[in-house]
């Protein structure tokens, strides 16, 4: 049975605070070429030379822990989805137009016909959910488990799922197919898990995942381009993610259209253009994202072929892109570059359908940082000089003041939003490597190198994952345990 609010508040506290209270995992730093460590000297591919052979690249590869997913971890990355889920979706400030101006206004009654109105936007509420459910499932005993299960029971009712059907069934395109792709893995998830509870919720999101898995289906037949984004847009992020739901509930007709989109638009590709990765404020390596996909779809011998002119070999000068971290913790360098690469770039523009912002750092939010002093002057006396005196010389500096904190406030966030997509890189990628890496033949040397890299990545990816704030820890935390699920392969 699902455990009541009383049951549950008082171990709840206790819990979270000691969840987050888990020291990050130790790698070792990514000095300079040449630079000693540990009594040797840190080989030269890390520092931007090539090599040759994977011996020699598996020998440029720092060692890292790969940290279990315990209980300890657990509790720590359910925190992330425990604080969000139940924080609306912040109102978007630009809603005017040429004539006039908008005001939005929250829904009445949204906690009971909506499921998925926190954790900053619709995407990452589902996908915080998936991970509340998976690490549920994966621990009985979870001492918080009564909480967890409350919030699902809120979240995913009768009333708040057919909410959901009923504003999709308006909006058909709305999060298409970064956040079908989710969905459709959050009721996997359920609809497998041998539990009174997530039956209930399961049945709940099925006419929801009906829908999404016929609309996929006739977008594919029409999809002449796949998108090749490092963001939500990215084709074959989704269509990974959706084969697994397809195989494992057996919708024969969805699998049939994700495995021949996927030979048709990507069999052909050669030579990956990894040092155009990442761009600006890239969470996805649209080159590893492509190839776990094929991976996926074709036979063992066929991928090796198709790998083979795909991606470039380990070591070698095309490959170095994907051993270089996006973003290190404590790092003042590499964090300065990741500022400048994202000043002035929207994140994906497009991403998520009717929902055309896209990405985490444009949908509104007021960052949590400190905002910037005052406006400078040329523009205040310029507008100044315009306006009548007294009264409305005020007027008009005040509103010239408000505009320029909300500006620097728009542009710490972005910073921000920007930043977290370069830390949760380093999960993905990390993620996608072991998917590769699992689907190589055996024997095969990439393999070995594929998973030390992932695991070097992914150790990046823990030392960082706090250092973007809500923007980043109302998402990070889900694909942190997407890479942990992975080093299970």
């Amino acid at each position: 049975m699902i455990a009541s609010r009383s049951k549950t508040a008082s171990i709840a506290g206790a819990a979270l605070a000691a969840a987050l209270a888990v020291p990050a995992c130790t790698y070792t730093a990514v000095p300079e070429a040449g630079e000693p460590v540990d009594g040797g000297v840190v080989p030269a591919a890390l520092g931007g030379a090539e090599v040759d052979g994977i011996p020699a690249f598996l020998a440029t590869i720092p060692d890292a822990e790969i940290r279990d997913l315990d209980l300890e971890t657990a509790l720590m990355l359910l925190a992330m989805p425990l604080s969000c889920l139940d924080r609306p979706h912040a109102a978007p400030r630009d809603r005017s137009t040429y004539l006039d101006d908008v005001a939005a206004t929250r829904r009445p009654g949204y906690e009971r016909d909506r499921a998925f109105y926190g954790c900053w936007d619709w995407h990452s509420a589902v996908n915080s959910t998936w991970a509340m459910v998976r690490i549920d499932k994966e621990f009985p005993d979870l001492p918080i488990s009564g909480l967890v299960r409350e919030k699902l029971n809120e979240h995913l009712s009768e009333s708040a799922t057919a909410g959901e059907l009923a504003f999709f069934e308006e909006n058909r395109s709305f999060e298409r197919t970064y956040g079908w792709a989710w969905l459709l893995k959050l009721y996997a998830e359920l609809r497998t898990w041998d539990d009174p509870d997530a039956a209930v919720w399961a049945d709940n999101l099925q006419p929801l995942a009906e829908v999404f898995s016929e609309r996929t289906i006739g977008y594919l037949e029409s999809l002449d381009r796949p998108s090749r984004s490092g963001a939500h847009s990215n084709t074959a992020f989704s269509l990974a993610m959706m084969l697994e739901y397809a195989r494992a509930l057996d919708d024969v007709e969805l699998e049939e259209a994700i495995t021949g989109a996927s030979r048709r638009l990507f069999l052909d590709d050669l030579a990956c253009p990894i040092a155009y990765e990442p761009w600006a404020a890239d969470f996805l390596s649209p080159c590893l994202e492509e190839a776990a996909l094929m991976a996926a779809v074709l036979e063992p011998e066929e991928f090796a072929a198709w790998f083979d002119g795909f991606m470039p070999a380990p070591g070698s000068r095309e490959f170095l892109p994907l051993t270089r971290p996006g973003y290190v913790a404590g790092e003042p360098e590499m964090q300065a570059t990741g500022a400048r690469r994202a000043q002035g770039t929207a994140p994906d523009a497009g991403a998520t359908g009717a929902d055309e912002r896209g990405a985490e750092g444009s949908s509104g939010r007021e960052t949590t940082r400190a905002e910037a002093g005052p406006a400078g002057t040329g523009g205040d006396i310029a507008r100044a000089g315009e306006a009548t005196a007294g009264e409305g010389d005020d007027a008009a500096a005040g509103d010239d003041a408000r505009s320029e904190r909300q500006r620097a406030a728009d542009e710490s966030r972005q910073s921000l939003a920007s930043r977290s997509h370069l830390i949760g890189l380093a999960f993905i990628r990390a993620d996608a490597m072991n998917r590769i890496a699992a689907a190589l033949p055996a024997g095969d040397p990439r393999a070995e190198a594929y998973e030390k890299l992932a695991a070097f990545h992914g150790a990046i990816g823990f030392d960082a994952m706090f250092d973007a704030d809500y923007a980043g820890s109302h998402w990070i935390g889900t694909f942190a345990l997407k890479y942990l699920l992975s080093e299970r392969q």
